[in-house]
């Protein structure tokens, strides 16, 4: 058997190896040294051309952006044909890697070795300061294709630490069939559209909702109805994502489909104003409880890479989406009288996904949790209370006007709360609610613009179905949802078109176009002609809807991919509550923002007039907004290219 060896003392130091920009034809260290020589990884555009030799260590196969194929042959974009070893244990193992040649087609079978397509140089195969030697038994030292050969004699024993190999979580998915990966993201990613659609499912038939509890045309009454169920959805994802990584994601997430199975039938059974707020809110419970957790799921068992990157673009367009189905079912069921239904149509629904779930969800075992003295109860008493009373203050204000003495008195309750929290997490350090881990200073900025981008976008879908409703005077149910169709097409545009984006393009540079999009959608909403007649609709809402669904999906996506790239396996789940906590809950502060507006730019007024003129102010003002987030994101925001090689190898 041929014998290689490498006497280039510079690849036994990753920092003799320069870190080149993607697009040069040059290879990235990897913190791994295998028998005294480091591993280098290829970039992007070199990527095809490399294939591991073994399928459970750091460099396996599935570990790439490339999936895997399902045959031991693979054959690269380069025309080699490998065959790829599908033995789980770390060792010695044999490759055969047939090349073609000017000489013919040859065969070598060897130890493992790292093959790489880097030039090699004029003259012979001296290769820097050293050689890639190949010594075999007679054998030349010839070049093969421009192939140079790196040998690493042995595989670390599977109880060496130097390498990191994929989690039990990541190899839980990676052995299952497609359709189990199926499955599993409609499980995962249709939690967002679960939670989205029930807000949607009071927002779009609110009147026919309202008739129905016995309170039409009482404005109080209907704001709380939408609103109860979206304040307790922010108020708790944070909480929610915590309690995750202590008690692990899949129960947690279990615990919030009952919820909300249990609460979608007693909305479907409320007699009054009240108990149906009260149904709602503790359904917003479970939603808190599901949402983050399904994220730190799907989080935990993608490594970084493409199937991760078209994860999280789906679950950006189950935003839009699922608020348009949960629109159209709410409107089918107002349409014929039963309205009722909606809720425990959706109790079913959430009850199918809640069996599946257990099915194919990985145990929580798998993932080893945070030591449970580690849950900041006192933290995540101090945020509810923040989060509450602020929203309460904003949402109820416009309704009884800011001289309403209890206004104020808890307007200045919650900062202060606010001030505490901040102040005692800062003393817990470690065991913080929110670690600071999550808190850097590129996640602070994209947590600040996606919470001025998601508040314009929020403003935008309430007064889009006001004007129609209001303004253009189509009330019944299904003509409303159909004229908000667009958001469904666009959603699953927007969720096919990410993932490239994303390879292919600065992260921050998506980031800021998912604010112009926030922009744009609210700017072509507030010049939007009152008129039903010549084609007004599609001259302005039509465009409107699919430019400001980019919005969502492409900053929801970047920021979840941010964030979860960039905190450890134990944070994936406060990571995800923490940007649907800013996405959620910034919706319904910015409703109450513009909802003191509109009330003080519309005043007691009652004509149609008076409200277009309260309604154009909205959208201006989420123009503004998104103005002001596009401007941080422009000028402070800096999140580099997802570079395929780095992202999609597992290493620690």
């Amino acid at each position: 058997m041929s014998t290689h060896q490498t006497n280039d003392a510079s690849l036994s130091s990753p920092s003799s190896q320069p870190v080149l920009e993607e697009g040069e034809d040059e290879y990235r260290p990897l913190p791994h040294v295998w028998s005294g020589a480091t591993l280098y990884e290829p970039c992007r555009l070199s990527l095809d051309k490399l294939k591991s030799v073994n399928s459970s260590g750091p460099l396996c196969s599935q570990a790439y952006e490339r999936e895997p194929e399902e045959s031991a042959e693979a054959q690269g974009n380069d025309g080699l044909t490998r065959d790829v070893p599908t033995s789980s244990s770390i060792g010695p193992q044999e490759v055969h890697i047939s090349y073609s040649s000017d000489k013919g087609r040859n065969t070598r079978s060897d130890l493992p070795h790292l093959y790489y397509n880097r030039p090699w140089p004029e003259g012979g195969n001296d290769y820097s300061s050293g050689a890639a030697q190949v010594s075999d038994d007679g054998d030349s030292n010839e070049k093969q294709d421009g192939l140079n050969v790196l040998t690493i004699p042995t595989f670390p024993s599977s109880n060496d630490t130097s390498v990191s190999p994929l989690t039990p979580s990541q190899n839980y998915i990676q052995s299952r069939s497609s359709l189990f990966k199926m499955a599993f993201l409609i499980i995962t990613c249709g939690t967002q559209l679960i939670v989205q659609s029930q807000l949607s499912m009071v927002m779009m038939p609110l009147h026919a909702t309202a008739e129905w509890l016995g309170k039409p045309n009482n404005s109080g009454e209907m704001s709380w109805m939408a609103a109860s169920y979206g304040l307790t959805v922010g108020m708790f994802l944070v909480m929610a994502g915590r309690l995750g990584d202590i008690y692990g994601p899949r129960l947690i997430w279990a615990m919030g489909c009952i919820a909300m199975i249990v609460c979608n039938i007693g909305s479907g059974f409320a007699t009054s104003a009240i108990g149906f707020d009260i149904a709602r809110a503790v359904a917003g419970i479970g939603a808190a409880l599901a949402l983050p957790n399904a994220l730190a799921i799907l989080g935990r068992t993608y490594p970084p890479g493409q199937t991760r990157n078209m994860a999280f673009s789906i679950l950006g367009a189950l935003g839009p989406a699922g608020f348009w189905i949960g629109g159209l079912l709410g409107g089918l069921f107002a349409q014929f009288g039963h309205i009722k239904w909606v809720w425990w149509f959706t109790a079913i629904l959430t009850a199918l996904f809640f069996g599946v779930g257990f099915y194919v969800l990985p145990p929580d075992s798998l993932c080893p949790p945070v030591s449970k003295a580690h849950f900041d109860a006192i933290g995540a008493i101090l945020l509810s209370l923040t989060l509450g009373l602020f929203n309460f203050v904003w949402n109820q204000a416009p309704l009884v006007s800011w001289s309403t003495a209890y206004i104020p008195v808890l307007l200045v309750t919650s900062l202060i709360f606010g001030g505490i929290f901040v102040w005692w997490e800062r003393k817990v350090g470690k065991g913080a609610l929110i670690p600071i881990e999550v808190l850097s200073k590129q996640s602070l900025l994209v947590y600040l613009s996606l919470w001025l981008g998601w508040m314009s976008y929020g403003t935008f879908l309430l007064y889009t179905t006001l004007f129609i409703y209001d303004i253009r005077g189509y009330t019944e149910p299904l003509t409303m949802v159909f004229q908000l169709a667009p958001l469904f097409p666009a959603g699953v545009i927007a969720a096919l078109i990410v993932p490239p984006l994303i390879r292919h393009l600065p992260n921050h540079f998506i980031f800021l176009l998912s604010m112009v999009a926030f922009i744009a959608c609210n700017i072509i909403a507030a010049t939007a002609s009152a008129s039903t007649e010549n084609g007004e609709y599609w001259k302005g809402t039509f465009w409107s809807l699919i430019i400001g669904t980019f919005g969502p999906d492409l900053s929801f996506s970047t920021g979840q991919l941010i964030v979860s790239n960039s905190v450890s396996h134990e944070f994936q789940g406060i990571a995800a509550g923490v940007v649907s906590m800013i996405t959620n809950y910034s919706i319904a502060i910015g409703l109450g923002l513009t909802g003191t507006l509109e009330y003080y730019i519309r005043g007691s007024g009652d004509t149609v007039d008076d409200m277009l003129k309260g309604y154009r102010a909205s959208f201006w003002f989420a123009t503004g907004l998104a103005g002001i987030a596009g401007i941080v994101v422009a000028l402070f925001v800096r999140m580099p290219k997802q570079t395929a090689g780095l992202k999609d190898v597992h290493a620690v």
